[in-house]
Parts: structure tokens; C-alpha cells; sequence
């Protein structure tokens, strides 16, 4: 009888191992369809923006209200980088002499 329960409790172990290697692998396939989703969001937003349909600005205080601060940081870096209004140390002529900005330089 004792044997008997050894066997039934061996198999008990070996489906539930299965179970938890089928569940495994479906939530890795929900992540993969998830991560695709928002690739092919971001490539529209993309599109959007470049487009004019989106503003830049909206689009950054639609992030501030919606993600955490690090992924609002991370999803928003290029843009705030680029904006035009964005606050800049005042630079006198002759310092911007001594080290133009990168691309900006008449060096022959």
C-alpha cells in the first residue's frame, strides 16, 4: 500500500512540474505578444509625431500622467533632449568659440 502512494505522489510531482513548465511558457508568450503590441505603438507614435498628427509636447505630458517617473524618464528622454524650449545655461560668443557644438564646427 505505502509503495503504492510513493508512485502516486512521484507522478503527483511530475505533473505538477508539467503544469508549472505549460504555464511557463504561455506567460513567455503573452510577454513576447505584449512587447511586439507596444513595439508596433511606439512605431506609430512614431509616424505621428513626425508627421505633425501628435505634438511633442502633449505627447510628454501624457507620459508624465501615465507612467512611473523612471519609465516617463526612459520613454521620454529623446524627446525632452531635442525640445526647443527646454532651459539652456546663457553661453557668451567667445565660449562657444572655444568648444562649438558637436556637428557645428567650420574646421577646414
Amino acid at each position: 500500500m505505502s509503495g503504492e502512494i510513493e508512485k502516486l505522489r512521484a507522478r503527483e510531482a511530475q505533473i505538477k512540474r508539467r503544469i508549472a513548465e505549460i504555464q511557463a511558457r504561455q506567460k513567455s508568450a503573452e510577454r513576447k505578444q505584449r512587447t511586439a503590441r507596444l513595439i508596433r505603438y511606439g512605431v506609430v507614435i512614431e509616424a505621428m509625431m513626425k508627421g505633425g498628427k501628435i505634438d511633442p509636447a502633449e505627447w510628454v505630458e501624457a507620459c508624465r500622467e501615465v507612467l512611473s517617473a523612471r519609465d516617463f524618464e526612459i520613454a521620454t528622454a529623446e524627446i525632452r533632449s531635442s525640445s526647443a524650449d527646454e532651459a539652456h545655461l546663457p553661453v557668451s560668443p567667445a565660449e562657444k568659440q572655444c568648444a562649438p557644438a558637436a556637428g557645428n564646427s567650420n574646421v577646414s
